[in-house]
C-alpha cells in the first residue's frame, strides 16, 4: 500500500512540475510572436480588409455614421415615409417576406452597413460576406432604389425606431 501511495505522489508531483509554466518562458514566447506579427503579410492585409468590409459594407458611405442618443422625429417620419414607397413592397419590420425583416437591424448591423446596403445593393452583393448570405437565404436581388445618401439616412432613422 506504502508503494502505491510513494507511486502517485511521485507521479503527482511530477505531473505538477511539467505543468508549471515558467513566466520567463512565456515572456520569450511572446517576444517572438510579436516580432513574427511585425512581419505583415499580405493574407493577413486582405482578412483585415475582408473584415472591414464586413462591417461597414461596400459603398459610396465611408465614414462612420454617428447616430444622437435621440432619435430625430422629423427625420425618422420622413424615413418612414421613403421606407413606405421604396422598401416595404419586399421588406416587413417584424417578419421576413421577399427580403429580411428589418425591425432590429441596427442591432445586427452598422448605420453605415445599412446605408450602404440601401445604396449599393449589387456592389454589396458582390463583395460583402453578410449580404452573401443574405442572397443565399432570400430568393429575389434587392433592387437599387436609386435614393440618395440623405434619404438612406432617413430610412435608417426610422429603423432606429424598432
Amino acid at each position: 500500500m506504502k508503494n502505491i501511495i510513494k507511486f502517485c505522489f511521485t507521479m503527482l508531483l511530477g505531473l505538477l512540475l511539467a505543468c508549471n509554466s515558467n513566466p520567463n518562458q512565456t515572456k520569450q514566447s511572446q517576444t517572438k510572436s510579436k516580432s513574427s506579427e511585425q512581419k505583415v503579410d499580405s493574407s493577413k492585409v486582405m482578412h483585415n480588409q475582408e473584415r472591414y468590409k464586413a462591417k461597414t459594407g461596400v459603398g459610396p458611405i465611408k465614414d462612420k455614421v454617428e447616430l444622437d442618443s435621440q432619435i430625430d422625429e422629423e427625420l425618422a417620419l420622413r424615413g418612414k415615409e421613403l421606407y413606405n414607397n421604396a422598401c416595404a413592397s419586399c421588406h416587413r419590420i417584424k417578419e421576413k417576406s421577399v427580403g429580411p425583416g428589418l425591425g432590429g437591424v441596427l442591432q445586427k448591423r452598422s448605420p453605415q452597413w445599412v446605408m450602404n446596403m440601401i445604396l449599393n445593393p449589387r456592389e454589396m452583393k458582390r463583395e460583402n460576406v453578410q449580404a452573401q448570405a443574405m442572397d443565399a437565404e432570400y430568393d429575389a436581388d434587392m433592387v437599387n432604389t436609386n435614393l440618395t445618401e440623405d434619404e438612406a439616412r432617413a430610412i435608417v432613422e426610422y429603423l432606429r425606431t424598432y
